[in-house]
């Protein structure tokens, strides 16, 4: 006869998500020490689009097995599906602090500053301009900029005040 665990990892692998939640619960309640079972758990609420219950899960599996790069991961990719990006880049930069070399969190860190430097820029609007939306951050004073006042040099983008300190320079 399977266990409660092994039955929700079926379920969890055959997208039957519900089924899997339940036996995961299950198992969680049966062995309430065991670090896959809450990891499972996390990854099926996830899944299911219950981000608070997957952090929840994902929590009491690093409270049985700290420092463990994936949980950390995990973590941060249900903050950032549920919308907190501050606390999904902190969870990513965990999982490198433990595991440098951790890929798929490097990966998935780079992508999340990109995605919170769009998000921020799209709310400022230009330095001269203020009645345009910034169009990037200057490669200098990191002061948003237009289209019109984006000057490149050398590949950078820059305000024209900085474009021109450095030309100077060259």
């Amino acid at each position: 006869m399977q266990s409660s665990l092994e039955l929700g990892l079926e379920s969890l692998k055959a997208n039957d998500i519900d089924r899997a939640i339940e036996y995961l619960e299950e198992a969680t309640n049966i062995a309430p020490q065991d670090f896959t079972g809450f990891s499972y758990l996390g990854i099926a609420y996830a899944r299911k689009g219950l981000y608070n219950r997957a952090v929840g899960a994902f929590l009491v599996a690093l409270r049985l097995r700290p420092n463990v790069p994936s949980v950390h991961f995990n973590i941060g990719l249900a903050y950032q599906a549920d919308g907190f990006l501050p606390e999904a880049k902190v969870e990513f930069e965990k999982a490198l602090e433990i595991d440098p070399s951790y890929q798929r969190a490097s990966e998935a860190l780079k992508a999340l500053e990109t995605q919170m430097s769009e998000d921020t820029l799209s709310a400022q609007s230009c330095m001269k301009h203020t009645d345009e939306p910034a169009a990037a951050l200057c490669s200098w004073c990191h002061l948003p900029i237009c289209e019109e006042c984006k000057t490149f040099v050398d590949g950078k983008v820059y305000c024209p005040h900085c474009a021109e300190q450095v030309s100077a320079r060259r």
